[in-house]
């Protein structure tokens, strides 16, 4: 049975991500990059939000080139999403299985290999 509790507490996290969305669309103004701020380099993450502003207006090119390494592991990221909050909204411990656990491992290394390999070029 669903956790109601749970349930409004999803609802209210998903309604904060489509404000701050909305803000951000039509503003142009973000939280900025505090990793970006205090050493003067792109973190792993930088352009997750110009990649989602892309995908929302349909401009799968923009998203792309924003950042290529969420784009590409997006369908897999929100498989996990989707499975996890259904866990966590009906009480259910959430177990990987172990092409999850390997997926995880290789986006988690794309990811630090990209952070890497976008300040040095």
């Amino acid at each position: 049975m669903i956790d109601h509790r749970r349930l409004k507490k999803a609802g209210m996290a998903a309604l904060i991500l489509a404000a701050y969305y909305g803000f951000v669309r039509y503003t142009g103004t973000g939280i900025p990059c505090l990793f970006r701020f205090v050493f003067h380099l792109k973190c792993p993450g930088c352009g997750i939000t110009h990649m989602l502003l892309a995908l929302g207006k349909g401009d799968l090119s923009g998203a792309f080139h924003s950042h290529p390494v969420i784009f590409c592991f997006g369908p897999f990221l929100l498989w996990l999403l989707i499975k996890s909050l259904g866990n966590y909204l009906f009480s259910r411990k959430t177990v990987w299985k172990k092409w999850e656990s390997a997926g995880m491992l290789v986006f988690l290394a794309a990811l630090l290999s990209f952070g890497i390999l976008r300040n040095i070029v």
